[in-house]
């Protein structure tokens, strides 16, 4: 895992990047939301457990967060939900309602805290409202993403996500051509579906996002980016219906991949993760105290 960094007033982004031998890296991102009822979307990495709650706890104390926005139940992104649950009493799990059954399956999900989200559904958490949207790419059938009505911020789940040449902390860091064939790859293979749409039809969904206009876009695999990169992050996913579709390693290809893993590690090669575990901030201290 990655040190958090904040990406706007309100928004801290609790960042790791998968490496993927010979192909680049693939952010994965969970955020904090400073509302006045504070709000935790997603839950990081399981292999990253405690590092994932130092760096939560590194923001703000667990337990004042009063909801958690889990955006859909892929283990990218539920990896710590059972630990931040037990952390964080006074949370509610915001999520789709059969998401939440299908994970009773893995663990004991405490229903009577779970509340269930669909598109277009309002979620008040105080000072501001969180309007429930569909992302127009996803992988999974249950992926919820958030629309922050009072700052235009859009959390765009897998949608928007791309393969980065390496780990940054702004999408406008990324030269315009590595971003754009990033996207494309991600999606292509995150969504391998979009090949059965109408070009038509899957334009119209693409439309439903450029009404929404966002300020900032905060996608589970993007660094943060801000709202005027909209139209040229809507042009790639427009590519993605016609383009060639994704084909996977098979067992020789993966096992290239994992021998180029080892011998960078054997190597010395840094992989991204966190060079220096997050502390607590002295305001989580004093309440832990």
């Amino acid at each position: 895992m990655d040190l958090p960094y904040q990406a706007s007033d309100d928004v801290h982004v609790l960042p790791a990047n998968l490496t993927l031998p010979g192909l680049g890296v693939l952010p994965i991102n969970a955020f904090l939301l400073m509302a006045e009822q504070p709000v935790l979307v997603d839950t990081g990495l399981g292999v990253d457990a405690d590092e994932f709650v130092a760096a939560v706890g590194s923001v703000i104390d667990p337990r004042e967060i009063r909801w958690l926005w889990l955006t859909h139940d892929d283990a990218d992104h539920t990896g710590n939900i059972a630990r931040i649950m037990e952390l964080a009493p006074n949370a509610r799990l915001v999520t789709h309602g059969f998401a939440a059954l299908r994970m009773s399956t893995w663990w004991p999900v405490p229903m009577d805290r779970v509340h269930a989200i669909r598109p277009g559904d309002d979620l008040h958490v105080g000072d501001r409202t969180l309007t429930a949207v569909a992302p127009p790419l996803f992988d999974n059938p249950m992926s919820i993403g958030a629309l922050d009505r009072s700052t235009g911020a859009l959390f765009s789940v897998d949608a928007f996500g791309a393969i980065l040449p390496e780990p940054t902390q702004s999408a406008s860091d990324v030269p315009p051509e590595a971003l754009a064939g990033g996207m494309l790859g991600w999606a292509l293979s995150d969504s391998p579906w979009v090949h059965l749409t109408e070009p038509a039809g899957f334009g119209q969904v693409l439309d439903r996002v450029r009404r929404i206009q966002p300020r900032r876009i905060f996608s589970s695999h993007l660094p943060a980016a801000d709202g005027t990169s909209l139209e040229e992050f809507l042009t790639v996913l427009q590519q993605v219906p016609a383009a060639e579709p994704d084909i996977p390693p098979d067992a020789e290809q993966f096992a290239q991949m994992v021998e180029a893993l080892t011998a960078d590690q054997r190597a010395g090669v840094p992989v991204p993760r966190t060079a220096v575990e997050p502390q607590p901030s002295p305001a989580g201290q004093a309440r832990q105290g």
